[in-house]
């Protein structure tokens, strides 16, 4: 199994993205849903919902954001990048556990390298404003960049090239090449045309989060933020970690909600920044986006670092997110919102989901992110869920009383109590019995690894959008690791020979039960359909 990710070519994107919206008005398995919310503003440029994905394994690969764009999804933060790239990064696999209330991960950067990072991101935009036209859907989206994790990193000219390339694309190479193909694809579309492609502006972003490592020095990261909004041009935003309320009110919410059980060390505060050091650094950026005419604000928040104690993932230390880091970001937001009289704009990803999306926004917080709630059943749907409890009005500053109630209502509020059980696993059946039914393996891949046959009612799973995060394996209700369990695609005769799942490369080399074979027929029936559909869908038949 090979746990490296590769992206789909453009025309094929744009090509698969046509063909399966016309036959189920869905993108990626995902249900077309067009927000009817409007007249947002973040950073200065118009956005239909201020609301969508957090950087992280929904903003990865260009399906990702194409299938939470379908979602109703109008808010990208796209996956960070950073000096360190691909396999430099070390990321131990599974990198994400899923619990009933929270969950974990091991993963911080983009796993892919920076340049194929902004060719994902090139490749997603410019299908956006396509589908938008074909599909009638709002159009109005916003792609904000996250880079890290030092001056010296942001600096070279790997990072320096990327922020180059999404503030203007139009000396890209790679921009043009996807410009040309989507013109010659112009007969595979009803409502878009060549003027309009070409038209599609090559500023891709304005805004840049800055994420810093646990421990970065406040002087390190206000040296950053100014070389980005003063050198660089971008509107700035700074992401913030829980640690700012410090070890005893952490652990006194954590502790009052249930989670006793979760381990995590005093020196994670001793060694991150302090809220006055926090405070004084915020308020001289803030002068300083003034005097630039820059858009200044804060992202709430990182993951919380803990520790493993289970053996939930390989490693020493994970990140939490979901409901406890919720009880912790929600706070930060309230310390900081009172030091600036609400004046300081605040992105907020943390535990977001439908039981408080509106009260978040109706205090003026926004953008609004999402991860943790994208990783649970239903996957991507959960957007237009959520979408549909998002407030139409939102107030241009942070509402401090609203803020303050929210804050104070949560020490009576049952929900974020801790669960009593977690997932428990199921003993493993036969899959033709309940898989296909099942289908959570299809939804919660936030790569679209899983891809359904309808009318076989049975799903092929491809190894080159898997990267073995290992969340379909968290969901699975009957015991399965899905993405080693089920029938695999391989688009290489390498990775086919690197695996040991049964499955099969093209049409022509197949292996079953360890046995390799060329000859289609010596599989069963119901295995030989699925290669077949399959093979048909791919090649477009």
């Amino acid at each position: 199994m090979s746990d490296i990710l590769r992206g789909i070519p453009f025309s094929k994107l744009l090509s698969d993205t046509l063909n399966e919206y016309r036959k189920s008005k869905t993108c990626y398995s995902v249900p077309v849903f067009n927000p009817i919310q409007g007249g947002y503003t973040v950073a200065d440029k118009p956005v239909d919902l201020s609301f969508g994905p957090a950087a992280g394994p929904h903003t990865q690969l260009a399906q990702n954001i194409i299938s939470a764009f379908a979602a109703g999804a109008r808010i990208f933060e796209l996956k960070t990048v950073q000096i360190m790239e691909g396999e430099e990064l070390g990321i131990l696999k599974p990198c994400i556990y899923v619990a009933s209330d929270e969950a974990y991960n091991t993963e911080w950067s983009t796993e892919l390298t920076v340049l194929d990072a902004a060719k994902e991101y090139i490749k997603a935009y410019i299908i956006l404003h396509i589908i938008s036209k074909e599909f009638d859907l709002k159009p109005n989206f916003q792609f904000h960049i996250s880079v890290g994790y030092d001056l010296k990193g942001i600096k070279s000219k790997k990072i320096d090239d990327f922020l180059n390339t999404m503030q203007n694309a139009e000396s890209c190479d790679f921009w043009s090449d996807c410009i040309n193909e989507a013109i010659s694809l112009i007969p595979k579309m009803t409502k878009t045309d060549k003027g309009f492609i070409k038209a599609i502006s090559p500023k891709i972003s304005n805004l840049v989060t800055l994420s810093t490592m646990h421990g970065c020095p406040p002087n390190e990261i206000e040296k950053i933020a100014l070389y980005l909004m003063t050198e660089k041009g971008f509107n700035t935003y700074i992401k913030c970690n829980p640690t700012l309320i410090g070890y005893e009110n952490v652990k006194e919410l954590l502790d009052h909600h249930g989670y006793g059980n979760i381990v995590f060390d005093k020196a994670s505060f001793d060694h991150d920044i302090k809220l006055d050091d926090a405070l004084k650094m915020l308020h001289n950026l803030q002068e300083t986006a003034k005097r630039h005419n820059k858009i200044f604000g804060v992202k709430l928040t990182n993951t919380f670092p803990v520790n493993i104690k289970a053996n939930e993932l390989a490693g020493d230390t994970m990140y939490m997110s979901g409901k406890p880091l919720f009880l912790l970001s929600i706070n930060v937001a309230n310390v900081i919102s009172k030091e600036f009289n609400g004046t300081l704009p605040i992105s907020f990803s943390g535990g977001i989901d439908i039981h408080n999306i509106a009260d978040v926004i109706s205090c003026g917080i926004s953008p609004v992110t999402v991860a943790t709630i994208l990783l649970r059943a239903g996957g991507y749907k959960n957007i237009s869920r959520i979408a549909k409890l998002i407030p139409e009005q939102v107030p241009q500053t942070i509402d401090l009383l609203k803020l303050d109630e929210l804050c104070n209502k949560l020490s009576t509020d049952h929900y974020y109590n801790k669960s009593k059980q977690n997932n428990v696993r199921k003993n493993q059946i036969a899959p033709d019995k309940a898989c296909y039914k099942c289908k959570n393996c299809v939804d919660v891949c936030p790569n679209r690894a899983n891809y359904p046959i309808e009318d076989l009612k049975s799903c092929v799973h491809i190894d080159s959008y898997c990267n073995e995060c290992g969340n379909c394996a968290c969901l699975c209700p009957f015991g399965y690791t899905p993405y080693r369990d089920k029938f695999t695609y391989f688009e290489t005769k390498e990775d086919f020979e690197n695996s040991e799942n049964d499955g099969f490369y093209d049409n022509n080399m197949f292996r079953l039960n360890g046995s390799v074979f060329n000859n289609i027929d010596a599989l069963p029936e119901n295995l030989k359909d699925v290669v077949t559909s399959f093979i048909k869908r791919r090649d477009g038949i």
